[in-house]
């Protein structure tokens, strides 16, 4: 079978589309402007690449194509999301008499969403954005969101983006643009994942007091139901509070981390598919068979749920800790419980008998460092993975010379670490930072770029009120 391709000239694609709205910027009146220069400018950009086939371009120039065709569809989401927003005032308005419902959906999202052809959640995403950008003051100019409709309009913010960031400020009293900024320039550099990550995180350090509400009404509604179907499998649904998930998915990570070592030492090859979660429910009913006949200390991979937190914040209750099995900032009172059953590890590792710089004569990280590294980098250090998918690597291996001590260990997922080793990324690392180079292929300027938990990490305003 032949595997022949028909050359594609790129910019034809986009030709018709873009001189269709250069023509005049789209005006909606009473809402929102569409940014015609700014497609004109990304037009001007791409006017190099008229009639090139997509096939025959470098890397980097499919690199720098992929930029502009990104902002254009973040751009030509715009005319949607504010349609949308629309559509959602007169569906929630009695002046508007339930247009939604009129036409037959149970409510604005469901009527975005089918016209759309996508889910809710990328409905939600468009009446968020839409509503941002209305020009009355309802929207984004009365939430201190203004630097988040610029960016917006600039291009530089999906959708998604765009209501992410106005939901962290709505939960964030008093923020204003100071932190609008700041999540901005972070959405900018990273992922819509690790994006909601930081974001969590700021809205847990803003007010301490709520996040602490928050995970005490969670760990009410903690549940965890059994049920039998008609056709015998067994059923089981539940929410977990972050505590005991942290418990849960820790354990569980260990035995299905420790399934597919074996599955490796023995070569067995690539796992089917889903049998990850086959592992679980094996470990699963082993802890439950083992607790029936209880002779032995425990049942399945033993490991460790590693809390941190002050020392102030746990003698006062006034601060937030955090786990390695999730991603949300624990209370103190959470951690007190998560302490009770098990050893709490204090912030300040390599105390006492605990060395941490072992130096050359140990071929391995020690169990000790590897709290620490999980302490700097937060799992792995290049994408952000948990640390139970993790492995401690050298960053100078250690039959060359190099050292088994912080500055010469990072975090890294399987993943990652192929392939920081396979496309020429650089690390350096200190006790308390870690830092990721890229190869002149990736950024000719070859800018160190911060890794581990300093990526995801966003300073507050002084005036916040953590």
């Amino acid at each position: 079978m032949s595997t022949a391709r028909n050359p594609v000239p790129f910019f034809h694609i986009y030709q018709g589309g873009c001189r269709g709205l250069s023509v005049r910027p789209l005006v909606l009146t009473g809402v929102m402007t569409f940014p015609v220069e700014v497609i004109d400018a990304a037009r001007e950009a791409l006017a190099p690449f008229e009639d090139r086939d997509l096939g025959a371009l470098s890397e980097a120039e499919l690199a720098a194509v992929l930029e502009m065709t990104a902002r254009f569809a973040r751009l030509a989401a715009l005319p949607h999301a504010a349609v949308a927003a629309e559509v959602a005032r007169r569906s929630d308005s009695a002046k508007g008499g339930g247009m939604a419902r009129k036409h037959g959906h149970r409510n604005a999202h469901q009527m975005v969403a089918q016209g759309q052809g996508g889910t809710g959640g990328q409905a939600r995403d468009a009446i968020e954005a839409g509503t941002l950008l209305t020009a009355d003051g309802e929207g984004g100019a009365g939430r201190g969101s203004a630097p988040v409709a610029a960016a917006v309009l600039a291009g530089e913010l999906s959708t998604a983006q765009a209501r992410l960031i106005v939901e962290t400020l709505d939960q964030c009293a008093g923020a204003g643009d100071a932190l609008a900024n700041k999540l901005v320039a972070a959405a900018r550099r990273l992922s819509l994942a690790d994006l909601r990550k930081t974001c969590t995180d700021v809205v847990a350090r803003w007010d301490v007091d709520r996040w602490q509400e928050r995970q005490d009404r969670q760990r009410r509604e903690r549940f965890l139901n059994v049920t039998e179907a008609s056709d015998g499998m067994v059923n089981l649904t539940g929410r977990l509070d972050a505590a005991s998930g942290a418990v849960v998915k820790t354990w569980l990570d260990a035995q299905v981390s420790a399934g597919f070592a074996k599955r490796r030492d023995e070569g067995l090859g690539p796992a089917d598919a889903g049998e990850a979660g086959r592992m679980r429910v094996d470990a699963l009913v082993d802890l439950a068979r083992h607790g029936m006949r209880c002779t032995a200390p425990g049942s399945g991979v033993s490991t460790t749920v590693v809390v941190r937190i002050d020392e102030e914040a746990l003698r006062t209750g006034v601060g937030l800790g955090s786990c390695d099995a999730i991603g949300v900032p624990l209370s103190p009172g959470d951690v007190r419980r998560l302490a009770v059953d098990m050893q709490i590890l204090p912030v300040v590792l390599g105390t006492g008998s605990q060395a941490l710089d072992v130096g050359y004569a140990k071929r391995f990280f020690a169990p000790a460092q590897r709290i620490a590294l999980a302490e700097r980098d937060g799992g792995c250090a290049f994408c952000h993975a948990p640390v139970s998918w993790c492995d401690a690597h050298h960053i100078r291996h250690w039959s060359h010379g190099g050292r088994s001590d912080l500055s010469n260990g990072v975090l890294l997922c399987t993943r990652c670490h192929h392939r920081i080793h396979d496309d020429g990324w650089q690390v350096h690392a200190t006790a308390t930072d870690v830092w990721f180079t890229p190869p002149a292929t990736i950024d000719p300027a070859r800018a160190p770029r911060p890794g581990g938990k300093a990526a995801l990490h966003l300073d507050l305003p002084q005036h916040a009120p953590h």
